[in-house]
């Protein structure tokens, strides 16, 4: 099964609940992890120095200068970089990103003309963090909000596309990955707390398709990423995703990504 680490795990204290970490990306030393791997938290990687390749959700994008990275909760990842990379990194836990509702922007933004201005929020971050007295948490919460508001701005500016969320749009990605198991959209509902016809309508509004086609595309996700990274069969991967007919799964996944999951495992897994 994919490992899943905790920002304590990458930072080689296990036995510590870590909110948050700032730090230089030259100066954080590398945790001995399973790689490819997921995370439990939001991960930002900004390259200001070097050059690789980092694969998110079976994407690949280039490492080069000036570019920053994010990372969501549940993606899986891998990378390689070179050896004179330099940059910033920030950790937020799923506590401090419900909190702060770090909603998603992009997989990568491109820091051109804003570059020293989100350099030295950086800089803040990293002083602030020195301080650790009783005011630093609160200060590191509150560069984090400002540093993802300017983000959400550099995303407009340049015209990424980008996933729209809201807060009832991240509660909803949040128990979908809590409860695999369920497909029924009544039960979503009632967890949210919100009638069936009001959190489709939040749905279409936000993300321009109804909640069912929403929650089904999470799961071909999912179901992708189960394909490639585990060794389960399809049926073991459907029933693990709320699927009790293998399939109806199949067809699910063939309509969403024009291939059967058998096709998709011959077309990708060789790849790896």
């Amino acid at each position: 099964m994919l490992k899943e680490y905790s920002i304590s795990d990458i930072l080689d204290l296990p036995s510590q609940h870590i909110p948050y970490f700032v730090g230089t990306f030259e100066n954080t030393e590398d945790a001995e992890l399973d790689w490819p791997h997921r995370h439990n938290f939001y991960s930002l990687v900004w390259f200001t120095q070097g050059n690789g390749f980092y694969v998110i959700d079976m994407q690949e994008y280039e490492i080069v200068p000036n570019r920053l990275f994010l990372v969501y909760p549940k993606q899986i990842h891998n990378w390689n970089y070179s050896e004179n990379c330099k940059g910033y990194i920030l950790l937020c836990d799923p506590t401090l990103v419900l909190e702060l509702n770090l909603t998603s922007i992009a997989s990568y933004l491109d820091i051109t003309y804003n570059k020293l201005f989100i350099e030295n929020i950086f800089t803040n971050l990293l002083k602030e963090k020195k301080r650790n007295d009783h005011l630093t948490y609160e200060s590191i919460k509150a560069g984090i909000l400002y540093l993802h508001s300017v983000l959400k701005r550099v995303a407009e500016e340049s015209q990424v596309v980008r996933t729209v969320v809201n807060k009832t749009i991240n509660k909803l990605n949040q128990i979908i990955f809590e409860d695999p198991y369920c497909i029924k959209i009544e039960r979503y509902a009632e967890k949210i707390g919100m009638p069936i016809e009001n959190l489709n309508t939040l749905c279409k509004n936000i993300t321009g398709i109804s909640v069912k086609q929403y929650i089904l595309d999470i799961k071909v996700t999912e179901a992708k990423r189960l394909l490639i990274y585990t060794s389960n069969n399809i049926s073991e991967i459907a029933f693990s995703l709320g699927f009790e007919d293998s399939s109806y799964f199949a067809r699910i996944f063939k309509k969403r990504t024009t291939l059967s999951p058998t096709e998709f495992l011959k077309k990708y897994r060789k790849h790896l």
